[in-house]
């Protein structure tokens, strides 16, 4: 009883360690795999930013391309090449800058004050993205990509999935991290891919904590039921899968390297949630479910059954 009254104890500390670090404010995620393996404009070289990474790379992955490269149809025409019949493309947003020429009174007031205050508006814009492999008539060249090999795997996260019952299959090959539910199934890039061992596991421990709400084990109904990307439902299960995820960074003595990224990470989501941090707490009661599954604590989840 003692060394579960420890591990709760250990919950909670993580849990007020992200509010914590939530208030400091200004907090930027950063992705932990390596830029050769995101989405990138194949005309610029320039890689995608913000929820664009995780969409592209999603269609990647769903689509079996070989490489996350786009294009727009007009670079594509550009370059003396075209979309194939048939083929569809993905919708992205970019934010763009635009000068404000003309400005009514009241700003043009706001303008004696500060000079430089609305010059400048930022409005999204929605571009159609083609995969490389819809194109004809180009010769792509595959880009050459040379991984580190020296992250070196940490025994006790490894111990930790080895552990884990009834485990979904992994992956370990994949072009981003995400857990499939309908084929059961984690998929993450190899070790190598991440600029650090602690970010592959915080990334592993993430898609493993989506793969308890399958309804054969925990049944949480964000997985079980269908949930649009960016819904309220879509977004409580992210605070729970990363909370999950921290818990076990900590548990596993990796939680220093990881909890200022895991709490951008989660207050991104927040805002889908319009800030509310009482799901926050919500989410770290589903996270000590969640953690104590991948544990293999049976004892605690008889009342789950």
């Amino acid at each position: 009883m003692a060394t579960t009254a420890r591990f709760k104890d250990i919950y909670q500390e993580v849990t007020d360690a992200v509010i914590e670090q939530m208030e400091k404010g200004n907090l930027v995620w950063r992705c932990g795999w390596r830029d050769s393996s995101l989405p990138s404009n194949v005309t610029t070289g320039i890689a995608y930013r913000g929820w664009n990474v995780f969409w592209l790379n999603f269609n990647t992955m769903i689509k079996d391309y070989e490489t996350p490269q786009y294009l727009t149809f007009k670079q594509a025409l550009n370059l003396g090449g075209n979309i194939r019949k048939g083929e569809k493309g993905v919708k992205i947003i970019y934010w763009a800058a635009i000068e404000l020429k003309q400005q009514n009174h009241e700003s043009q007031l706001v303008d004696n004050k500060d000079e430089t205050s609305n010059r400048q508006r930022m409005v999204p814009k929605v571009y159609t993205v083609f995969n490389i492999a819809q194109v004809e008539g180009i010769d792509f060249r595959e880009p050459i990509v040379n991984h580190s090999t020296i992250v070196e795997k940490v025994t006790a996260c490894e111990e930790l999935i080895d552990n884990m019952p009834d485990r979904p299959v992994l992956e370990t090959d994949g072009i981003c991290p995400v857990y499939f539910p309908v084929r059961d199934t984690v998929s993450v890039p190899g070790i190598t891919s991440f600029v650090s061992a602690e970010e592959y596991y915080a990334a592993l421990f993430h898609e493993l904590a989506h793969s308890t709400g399958h309804a054969t084990r925990l049944g949480r109904k964000e997985i079980t039921e269908a949930a649009a990307y960016g819904s309220e439902p879509y977004s409580r299960e992210e605070l729970t899968a990363e909370l999950t995820a921290a818990f076990l960074c900590a548990l596993t003595g990796i939680g220093q390297q990881t909890i200022e990224n895991s709490a951008a990470y989660l207050q991104g989501w927040l805002g889908a949630l319009k800030n509310d941090k009482t799901l926050l707490i919500k989410a770290a009661g589903q996270a000590q479910k969640a953690a104590d599954y991948i544990r293999n604590i049976r004892t605690e989840l008889a009342h789950v059954a």
